[in-house]
């Protein structure tokens, strides 16, 4: 029962990330949750007030019918209120690779914590 709630609740992730739509976003971001990554060589750490600033003014890739590149490469149930998820998503010219951990949240799956890694650059 647990995996396709899982999905559902990635699909609307994949929507965030394709339409920019906040609605969506705080549907899927518990408001506590961060982004981790590494540029350049360098920790970045962005909590969920300043990435939902982020979304709510960048391009979204559906407003230049960018095709969607978004897929789920793995999904483990860590138990009935944990999981992790690795998706994979093009914004724009990026593909990125996204280790998602979620919890459940009310019967909600929701992410707390995105580490991304920026895999490869496609052509426009």
């Amino acid at each position: 029962m647990e995996i396709p709630d899982i999905h559902q609740a990635l699909q609307i992730y994949f929507d965030v990330m394709y339409e920019c739509d906040l609605e969506k976003f705080d549907q899927i971001f518990h408001p506590t949750s961060s982004l981790f990554g590494m540029q350049d060589g360098k920790f970045s750490l962005r909590p969920f007030a300043q990435y939902r600033a982020e979304i709510a003014v960048r391009k979204p890739p559906k407003s230049v019918s960018q095709p969607r590149i978004d897929s789920v490469l793995q999904i483990s149930v860590l138990s009935p209120e944990m999981a992790f998820a690795q998706v994979r998503v093009r914004i724009f010219e990026k593909i990125f690779i996204d280790n998602l951990n979620l919890l459940k949240f009310d019967g909600k799956w929701m992410i707390v914590a995105k580490i991304f890694h920026d895999a490869e650059t496609v052509a426009m």
